[in-house]
């Protein structure tokens, strides 16, 4: 019994001591956002999409729906893309808050453990631990559509690197990250290109471990996040993106960044860094033209195809390969294989007609057919817009032409021979060399020419021999008349 009622006061004394915990506990503040699946804050209409959970701040220019029509689909294709490349994607649906007062993005902006870089943190910002975007409405709708874009793009890349890496991926690796797998902007990449060149040519270029201090100084903004695309461009380049995200993955389980590239790379991080340092010069001139998370986007090679570009879509459409390749994405890489066929075929068909058009210029014009007609066939294997049947009809007539020329010729040369078929041999000789004429086809001409000369030599022969023979006849005549004196006499009685 004694037992007993000591162990109900030790549970009473627990539960006791529970309470009391609780009560002196600080009450949070209140979440003025709730979580999906509660609803929108109050005073923001909402607008879900495949990928997306959009809340729009009232406002009388765009409500949720209208937003999430104008942006939704381009932030849809880069969630799938980066998808892709990360390997993994946030749990849920990514919540979008969109503000209309500016003031009310900067202050929530600026509440964030880890705020943007002035790369864009001008139109979003991201809250990783619960999964949100933050973005700026009047500065997305003053931008242009690739900028809203590259917006979302480069938070969503935030937010899939802290699931793969376990929200432990340094500063540096994670703003390169994110700047990469944006769509690519000549102009802001050859800004970023000047701006390492010079520092590179100075000396004074940020140390790997200076780029990934979790507060780095505030001055040197703008040169580390030149340095973050720079050096996650090489170790794409370098070694592929696949291995690139198993470097962020690896984190996970790694002390430190440094540890997981040596688990990862099998090489000294210091060696890496220094192989980055040899291949920045080349970069900085050249390199930074190239990015291989924007060969996800077809529509450039569909363009060169439509236009006829075909090795300049083959060119782009390699990069595309190799992405998918790199990444084992064999739906990408079965679309991919499809259009590179497209452009195989016309550049063969591309072939055929140079081909073609030599040998007219040869005027060889049987085989200029023949060629024409392959090339007919590849182009038949492509679609009706990109077939170029203007030029297929021109050489198709003059093929003819000189085909159908070379056989008068031979006509006129076999009628040649009969003086009752000069008439039809002059035509056919005449036909052929004005043909050949036609076609700047010199030999051929004089062929004809000489056919022609040959057959008007003959037929001036036998107008002057005829000519002759009729003076002659004439002659005798006259001859005979002279000589047959008067008339006879009757004799007659």
């Amino acid at each position: 019994m004694d037992r007993r009622r000591g162990a109900n006061a030790g549970t009473v004394l627990v539960l006791v001591s529970l309470l009391l915990a609780l009560l002196a506990r600080p009450v949070a503040a209140q979440d003025p956002l709730p979580r999906p699946p509660y609803g929108p804050p109050a005073g923001f209409s909402a607008h879900e999409t495949t990928h997306y959970r959009f809340y729009v701040q009232s406002n009388p220019a765009l409500d949720a729906p209208a937003f999430a029509a104008a942006y939704g689909p381009a932030a849809d294709r880069g969630f799938e893309e980066l998808a892709v490349v990360f390997g993994v994607a946030p749990p849920a649906k990514t919540t979008v808050l969109v503000y209309a007062d500016d003031a009310a993005y900067a202050a929530a902006a600026s509440a964030l453990e880890r705020p943007e870089s002035a790369a864009v943190g001008a139109f979003a910002a991201v809250d990783r631990a619960a999964n949100r975007i933050h973005l700026s409405l009047p500065r997305i709708v003053a931008g242009s559509a690739l900028e809203a874009e590259n917006a979302v793009r480069h938070a969503t890349a935030h937010l899939m690197v802290a699931v793969v890496a376990g929200d432990r991926a340094p500063r540096g690796f994670d703003e390169g990250i994110a700047q990469y797998v944006e769509r690519p902007v000549n102009p802001k990449l050859n800004r970023i290109a000047a701006l390492l060149l010079n520092a590179n040519q100075r000396g004074e270029l940020p140390s790997w471990s200076d780029l990934n201090r979790p507060q780095p100084r505030a001055q040197d903004a703008d040169l580390l996040n030149a340095e973050a695309y720079a050096v996650v461009a090489f170790l794409v380049d370098r070694y592929g993106l696949r291995t690139f995200g198993e470097f962020l993955a690896t984190m996970r389980t790694e002390p430190d960044w440094r540890a997981a590239m040596r688990a990862v790379y099998d090489r000294p991080p210091d060696e890496i860094e220094e192989q980055w340092r040899e291949f920045l010069p080349r970069w900085v001139a050249s390199g930074w033209r190239v990015n291989l998370v924007a060969a996800f986007d077809l529509q450039p090679a569909r363009d060169l195809l439509a236009k006829a570009h075909y090795a300049a879509a083959k060119a782009v459409l390699d990069e595309s390969l190799r992405l998918a390749n790199d990444l084992g994405d064999e739906p990408r890489k079965i679309e991919v294989e499809a259009l590179r066929a497209q452009a195989d075929t016309g550049l063969q068909a591309e072939a055929l007609m140079i081909q073609t058009q030599q040998a007219l210029e040869r005027h060889t014009y049987d085989r200029a057919q023949s060629l024409l007609a392959q090339a007919r066939a590849e182009y038949g294997k492509m679609p009706a817009e990109q077939r170029p049947e203007e030029m297929l009809g021109i050489y198709d007539r003059l093929a003819a032409s000189g085909v159908r020329a070379a056989v008068d010729l031979d006509e006129a040369r076999r009628l040649a021979n009969s003086w009752g078929d000069y008439p039809a041999a002059r035509d056919a000789a005449v036909d052929a060399g004005t043909a050949f004429a036609q076609l700047g086809d010199e030999e051929m001409t004089q062929r004809a020419q000489a056919i022609l000369n040959d057959l008007d030599a003959r037929q001036r022969r036998v107008v002057l021999m005829l000519g002759a023979l009729g003076a002659l006849t004439i002659a005798w005549l006259a001859l005979w008349l002279w000589a047959r004196g008067r008339a006879e006499l009757n004799w007659a009685p």
